[in-house]
């Protein structure tokens, strides 16, 4: 039976290609669905063959494909999109190529960097403040949000879209039974301690001095005399003032190699990956915006921000270095279950009651605020979404018919004019302009408020995904523990192997709750921050749309 889709989001292929466009509601004949690089082919209702973005469908149910079957697809029906936004960000965008093409795969460099003739990109020197870019023809994210913590608990996939690989899979038992100790010393860059603060909670030592970065000043660079195009952002560290430029793909190559290293923490997510539009300003500046919430993050970690291979990301200017750097970061021995070899924690041994307690606890918190940050996530979208569209064209809707309204009266002012007083015609007219005013503050202002806190929101939509596969990390350990004390009663292990195994398990759970931890005091600082700034920017708004409003009474006093 042939398989159908329906378009969720406008496509426009590029001409002379093999790639076909396709509109919101169009529903098409899958014709093959292994294309690769994320695209499948299909066909439309006029006949028409070709490639299209699988991020941009959804696949039909089997009751509505066997309708479809019965009748004929030519007969399938378009539904225009009631908002007729642009389509949001890719899923599957292909990494772009590093400087040196020997170092860094093309294997999936599926499209040119080479942006559309004409389009406007961001100059260089914008300022880092996040409230500061234009946001009028932004995408929005979708607001059908399917996936469920549970689903990526089950999957085990990184909100980025990396697959994250659990502690315990294969043979990464390794650790639990003490097979898997190096013997390289491990440099205290990577060394990570854990206090306790009071009973049952536990926290990540600071032993090194707080610093921020600042993303700015992405500009347009190309190589190959032109040939291939990128945007490069400047990174400043505070530590040392000297910028680095970095494009898109070191950022997810980074992000690859800090889900890899950290099994047990959560690394927040970069912007989503987007083929179409990314070198239109808009889009240039917001993503700088979403890059600095994501370094802003890291720099606030305990751990994550002093780890060498973060360091190398913001501080390496010389090529070859930078390849060294790089073949070390992926050969590095304290990634995954091998950094818990790094983790110094408390030597008080953990009971298993109070542990199973506090991760039950984190658990059901962890679903609960998912779900809450999804939906609010979702309402974020839409109030933006109304705001530049549905509010905006009614102010100015309203001010059209004022303003039509003040002509009309016009006509007789000229037959009968108004004597030592405004005309009438005039002060409506005025009205009229404050309200298609009112109108595009509305259309303006998301990227004062909505936008900005579902930006954060993604952040946190990122972590959360992350804690179900830290869950899963630290059931495998128990149940690991519980193997060993198996084989202990049995004869096969002795008591001071049962004793290291269980050491190696606190190991794991003091990691765990020390992340719990941590993620509270984000949460405490970090999310009421967002709140307030927020809070603050509809005050600032409203405040201006009732002035405006105070201004058109006073037209007609």
């Amino acid at each position: 039976m042939t398989s159908y889709v329906r378009a969720m989001y406008e496509f426009s292929g590029e001409p002379g290609s093999s790639e076909l466009s396709i509109a919101t509601g169009e529903v098409l004949s899958v014709t093959r669905s292994d294309v690769g690089e994320g695209w499948w082919e299909g066909k439309n209702a006029r006949g028409q063959v070709g490639l299209f973005p699988a991020a941009y469908v959804e696949v039909l149910s089997a009751a509505e494909a066997q309708k479809l079957n019965a009748t004929g697809a030519a007969a399938v029906p378009q539904v225009p999109d009631p908002f007729d936004t642009p389509p949001p960000p890719r899923y599957d965008q292909t990494a772009e190529d590093w400087d040196d093409d020997d170092d860094w795969s093309d294997d999936n460099d599926t499209y040119s960097e080479i942006g559309p003739s004409g389009q406007k990109v961001a100059a260089g020197g914008q300022s880092a403040r996040s409230g500061e870019y234009d946001n009028k023809i932004l995408p929005i994210a979708p607001s059908d949000d399917t996936q469920s913590l549970a689903s990526v608990a089950g999957s085990g996939a990184g909100a980025s879209g990396t697959v994250k690989k659990g502690m315990f899979a294969k043979s990464s038992d390794s650790y639990i039974l003490g097979l898997s100790n190096t013997s390289e010393k491990i440099p205290e860059c990577e060394m990570a301690y854990i206090t306790q603060v009071e009973d049952s909670i536990y926290q990540w030592t600071q032993n090194h001095s707080p610093y921020s970065v600042i993303v700015a000043s992405p500009k347009k660079e190309s190589k190959f005399k032109g040939m291939k195009t990128f945007i490069a952002y400047q990174l400043t560290p505070s530590f040392n003032n000297i910028s680095v430029s970095r494009r898109y793909k070191h950022f997810d190559w980074l992000h690859e190699r800090l889900v890899d290293k950290f099994c047990l923490i959560p690394v927040p997510p970069l912007p989503d990956k987007q083929i179409s539009g990314r070198y239109e300003e808009q889009f240039v500046e917001h993503r700088r915006v979403q890059l600095q919430e994501f370094v802003d993050w890291v720099c606030r970690h305990p751990v994550i921000s002093k780890c060498e291979v973060w360091y190398h990301f913001l501080t390496c200017r010389d090529e070859k270095i930078w390849k060294s750097g790089k073949r070390k970061a992926e050969r590095d021995p304290y990634m995954g279950v091998n950094y818990c070899l790094a983790i110094s924690p408390p030597d008080k041994h953990l009971m298993h009651s109070k542990v199973d307690a506090q991760l039950e606890s984190g658990s059901q918190f962890i679903h609960s605020m998912d779900v809450a940050v999804r939906n609010l996530n979702n309402i974020s979208n839409d109030m933006a979404k109304r705001s530049l569209s549905q509010s905006k064209k009614e102010f100015q809707r309203i001010g059209d018919g004022l303003s039509d309204l003040a002509k009309a009266l016009a006509i007789d002012e000229r037959r009968a004019p108004t004597r030592n007083a405004i005309p009438l015609s005039e002060s409506v007219g005025r009205i009229g302009g404050i309200f298609i005013g009112i109108g595009q503050a509305f259309g303006d202002q998301p990227k004062q408020d909505w936008i900005p806190l579902s930006d954060r929101l993604h952040i946190y939509r990122g972590v959360l995904n992350c804690f179900p596969d830290i869950f899963s990390t630290h059931k495998g350990a128990i149940q690991k523990r519980k193997d060993c004390e198996r084989n202990t009663a049995e004869g096969k292990m002795n008591n001071s192997q049962l004793q290291d195994v269980n050491r190696r398990t606190d190991v794991v759970s003091y990691t765990v709750m020390a992340e719990l931890t941590h993620f509270k005091s984000e949460r405490d600082t970090h999310l009421k921050t967002t709140l307030k700034n927020f809070i603050g920017e509809q005050i600032k708004f409203y405040q201006g749309v009732v002035a405006r409003l105070q201004e058109a009474s006073r037209q007609i006093e």
